[in-house]
């Protein structure tokens, strides 16, 4: 072979080699973002949950320490418009969950929407109780999104917890 053909052929190997490195580079580099572009809807997603059940909590806590204590509060117009602000944090924070791709996670919630909202189901509950199962699903959600955020397993229910989840199992 004569040295001008073999120092073409030399030539266009190392495009090719070229070229196919920045194909491979370009992939690599496309397929990093996606996955980075993917963890961070997740964290924006859970962040805005937690975020959601963090005021639900804190403003359950201040109705309960200045709601009046009248027996007939729990049947009131104010009261069911408080507790229905609730019911729209609570959907909020299920509407972000959906853009969750952890499964065990999204299940994990969903029991906590079930527990919060359970309190439209329960007749006779009196206001303090509603409250009470408002905030203790509240709490589990905060914990549950709060280890998932950190990169923690997911915590197992604490008890009162799932003494209600079973309590609403059983009434449907």
């Amino acid at each position: 072979m004569q040295v001008e053909t073999l120092a073409g052929l030399m030539g266009l190997a190392g495009a090719v080699v070229g070229a196919g490195g920045a194909l491979l580079g370009g992939w690599l580099q496309a397929r990093t973002a996606r996955g980075e572009r993917i963890e961070g809807y997740r964290r924006d997603a859970a962040q805005a949950a937690l975020n959601e059940l963090i005021q639900l909590r804190h403003e359950l806590m201040v109705h309960d320490r200045e709601r009046p204590t009248e027996p007939e509060y729990g049947l009131s117009g104010a009261f069911q418009d408080f507790m229905h602000a609730g019911e729209r944090r609570l959907m909020a924070m299920n509407a972000s969950v959906l853009l969750i791709p952890d499964s065990r996670l999204r299940e994990r919630l969903e029991r906590v929407y079930e527990v919060a909202n359970a309190w439209l189901l329960v007749p006779g509950l009196r206001a303090g109780g509603q409250i009470s199962w408002m905030q203790a699903a509240a709490r589990e959600g905060i914990e549950v999104l709060g280890a998932f955020l950190r990169g923690d397993p997911l915590p197992p229910e604490y008890e009162g917890f799932t003494t209600m989840r079973q309590h609403v199992a059983e009434r449907n």
